[in-house]
């Protein structure tokens, strides 16, 4: 009661989860501008919702009422919806990247990602220890115009001499995204890939697994003998290889599913 006058909840100011600007009851704005209020998703919380009208927010913003489109042509649409880049389904994190689309290109989307395979894409996670050929065999067996994600590369990349393998432990977070977000951006469609190969020791039987299950990709393991693997390492990379190469052969854990490539001495 204000002043001997009764407000009533509707009358209460707040702040639109469309526009986030504060109104009095109903936003005349968003009111007028989408044809429906946005469905709510059980299980969202009010952060999550309003990092995804904030995302709806900035992406109408900087290019208008447009969808970039599923697999076709941008379009306009008053009906945008933000959605995990990577579905938390499929392995993604719940306060992961978000993505803007109209909801039939979402429900679309949707749908293609609940099958195990990105359509028209192959994923391959070439697997095993330190030195043990991955990057051979990838030079071998992929194209000119294949995707290659590799962890060395892009940690070079992020260097101002460009070492390639003396990693730096403040740098890992950095490359770990950028590798994240290259393979995010490979599963958003609307590019001409068609092979993308990553590389990663990928030890532990739980790492490998979930790359089936976000990306669909096969799982080929480059093995070579421990020690090979040591006198390469040796030979070619800074000490701290060495103990990577044996934490890999103490931690290796098989799996049926895989495709084994045994190397021996000459690659």
């Amino acid at each position: 009661m204000t002043g001997g006058r009764v407000v009533t909840v509707s009358q209460m100011p707040r702040i639109c989860p469309g526009c986030r600007q504060r109104v009095t009851g109903k936003c005349p704005t968003c009111d007028q501008t989408s044809p429906r209020r946005p469905r709510q998703r059980a299980g969202y919380g009010r952060d999550e919702r309003r990092r995804r009208a904030d995302t709806v927010r900035v992406h109408v913003e900087q290019h208008g009422w447009m969808c970039p489109g599923w697999q076709k042509a941008p379009h306009a649409s008053q009906d945008l919806t933000a959605d995990h880049v990577q579905p938390t389904a499929r392995g993604g994190n719940p306060a992961g990247p978000l993505r803007v689309l109209c909801r039939p290109c979402n429900s679309a989307r949707q749908a293609q990602l609940d099958t195990p395979r990105l359509v028209g894409v192959s994923v391959t996670l070439v697997a095993g220890p330190p030195c043990s050929g991955k990057s051979s065999y990838v030079r071998e067996h992929a194209l000119v115009s294949d995707l290659v994600v590799d962890y060395d590369a892009l940690a070079a990349a992020l260097r101002v001499d460009g070492e390639r393998y003396q990693h730096l432990d403040s740098h890992r977070p950095f490359v770990c995204e950028a590798r994240d977000a290259v393979l995010d951006r490979m599963v958003l469609g609307n590019h001409g890939v068609r092979r993308v190969w990553v590389m990663a020791t990928a030890a532990k039987r739980a790492v490998r697994e979930s790359y089936r299950r976000r990306y669909g990709a096969d799982v080929v393991v480059v093995w070579a003998p421990e020690e090979l693997c040591l006198r390469r390492a040796m030979g070619e990379r800074p000490q701290a290889w060495w103990g990577h190469v044996r934490g890999w052969f103490e931690q290796y854990e098989a799996d049926g599913r895989d495709e084994i490539v045994k190397q021996v001495e000459a690659l």
